[in-house]
């Protein structure tokens, strides 16, 4: 028992030493508890050491958010195999009440991606705050669609935005063209 609490004491301690090492721009700053689609808890500040393409769906969305999805593995695509695991990828949910881990999982399986790509949900104030962090905007309606920005967002390794670009299969040229550097 006592080798637990010196375990998360010491886990609480270097999650808030890492965080005070960000810049204050940094979108990590946000903070908070996020969920996996495995249903791991991680801190949102675990992103930071390298660049992530990073945007905003829920796993309900018909329209906007599978080419978004899809521009976004159009950027996976154009990086040379040998980089791809020095960027990450990150969709995270607008409708956390209903994207539970088991919804994002399915979501990352019909979709085909790989161990890349993070799906996180956090609870609605966390969504709400990463959005603005993000430039985003998003409002969710009484029939739960949700009308949000279809935004892109490159990071740099301490969460800074580096550049941000439409999620449209051509307008998503500037987030290719800047990870291919």
């Amino acid at each position: 028992m006592k080798s637990i609490l010196m375990s998360l004491l010491l886990g609480i301690s270097i999650t808030a030493h890492a965080a005070s090492q960000l810049p204050g721009d940094s979108v990590y700053q946000v903070g908070g508890t996020w969920q996996t689609a495995d249903g791991q808890s991680i801190p949102l500040e675990s992103l930071a050491g390298k660049q992530q393409v990073i945007a905003l769906i829920f796993t309900g969305c018909s329209n906007s958010c599978p080419v978004i999805v899809e521009s976004m593995k159009r950027v996976e695509k154009q990086i040379p195999a040998a980089k791809r695991g020095q960027i990450g990828f990150v969709l995270v949910s607008l409708t956390p009440d209903t994207d539970s881990p088991k919804a994002l999982k399915t979501f990352a399986d019909k979709k085909g991606l790989n161990a890349n790509w993070k799906l996180l949900r956090g609870n609605n104030e966390l969504v709400r705050t990463l959005s603005n962090a993000l430039n985003g905007r998003y409002k969710v309606a009484k029939d739960g669609d949700v009308a949000h920005s279809n935004t892109v967002t490159l990071l740099n390794e301490q969460g800074q935005i580096q550049l941000q670009a439409p999620g449209t299969l051509t307008g998503i040229k500037p987030v290719i063209e800047a990870v291919e550097k």
